[in-house]
């Protein structure tokens, strides 16, 4: 069978048309990972957030920093994502947000910077952003 130049031309075509609506797709689902991860962090569901998003070889250190940031009494007031880059590519991500916190029995508000490091990944044959950098020191 034979393909000639304008069959060849639809089939590229079609495929970078479906490149791109999977990349969309990706970009979103970062959008939504890293959102729905620093939204738990505000709400004080650390625990949760490393349960969902943490890799699962890295999540015993999360949860031990987590447990730190209970016991010292942090409370994080609000948080602002400033920069956001997803390259599904490459299957990576960074995130730098911003978090107000206090630590009682100070009601002085400190705002710490935090680089997230997100990668696209498959384990149990599902595909999702999963966090690679653990959780900030929190003075």
């Amino acid at each position: 069978m034979m393909v000639n130049a304008k069959n060849a031309v639809l089939l590229l075509c079609c495929l970078l048309v479906t490149a791109c609506v999977s990349n969309v797709g990706i970009r979103e689902e970062f959008e939504r990972s890293t959102k729905s991860y620093n939204k738990m962090l505000r709400w004080h569901e650390i625990a949760g957030a490393g349960m969902t998003y943490m890799e699962p070889e890295r999540r015993d250190a999360f949860l031990k920093s987590a447990d730190t940031i209970k016991k010292k009494g942090i409370t994080i007031t609000d948080y602002r994502i400033l920069t956001s880059e997803c390259l599904p590519e490459k299957g990576t991500g960074d995130v730098v947000a911003e978090f107000d916190y206090y630590t009682l029995p100070s009601n002085r508000i400190k705002t710490l910077t935090y680089k997230q490091e997100w990668g696209y990944r498959e384990i149990n044959e599902k595909k999702s952003w999963l966090l690679k950098s653990g959780l900030p020191t929190f003075d």
